[in-house]
């Protein structure tokens, strides 16, 4: 026998961090998304320009959360691609230069995930988007500053913001899918 064995990782989820107002670090944190192409293949790319707070309360209902994403700093890692997504077929950047999420209020569910509720601009047309996310602890960095680690995704409809181009009933066939993930990793900094 070699002993005692390990007890499991600690499983992310709750407790939540203490009450207090969190910025985003965007060293650490990242904004991805992934859409279908050509029904059978998968694009995916990322924003690196967004700023954001969290609101964190012991009430779940008076939770806020505040991020803009600069929509010129899309990167899918294709020149040509990214150009296309900053015409006005898609962001129209030079229009509409950020995206925002605002959200306000969560609600725990099993397993440590949480729902928060807001609503997403993209192009000035804003649709309620809920977030679904874990928890992923906290700790004091070497500053003495308290960090917190959140992951969520949400799934949205592109026409649902009036990103059209290339939908099947205008092309003929599915080039770009319907729906796109977004994925976010982030960690936030009390200030």
């Amino acid at each position: 026998m070699t002993g005692t064995p390990s007890p499991p990782p600690p499983q992310p989820g709750f407790p939540l961090p203490p009450p207090a107002q969190y910025v985003i670090d965007p060293v650490h944190s990242f904004v991805f998304f992934s859409v279908q192409h050509l029904v059978v293949g998968r694009v995916r790319g990322r924003f690196t320009g967004f700023a954001g707070a969290l609101t964190v309360d012991a009430d779940l209902a008076a939770w806020g959360l505040d991020v803009s994403v600069k929509t010129a700093t899309v990167d899918t890692q294709n020149a040509r691609r990214d150009e296309d997504l900053r015409s006005e077929r898609f962001f129209d950047t030079e229009h509409f230069p950020q995206m925002t999420y605002t959200g306000h209020g969560i609600a725990t569910e099993s397993g440590g995930l949480w729902t928060i509720f807001g609503d997403l601009t993209i192009r000035d047309v804003t649709s309620p988007v809920p977030l679904t996310g874990r928890f992923f602890g906290q700790v004091t960095d070497k500053t003495g500053a308290l960090r917190v680690a959140y992951e969520a995704s949400a799934l949205i409809k592109r026409r649902d913001f009036g990103l059209t181009a290339e939908l099947d009933a205008e092309s003929g066939g599915l080039v770009v899918g319907h729906d796109i993930v977004i994925d976010i990793s982030a960690e936030l900094l009390r200030r």
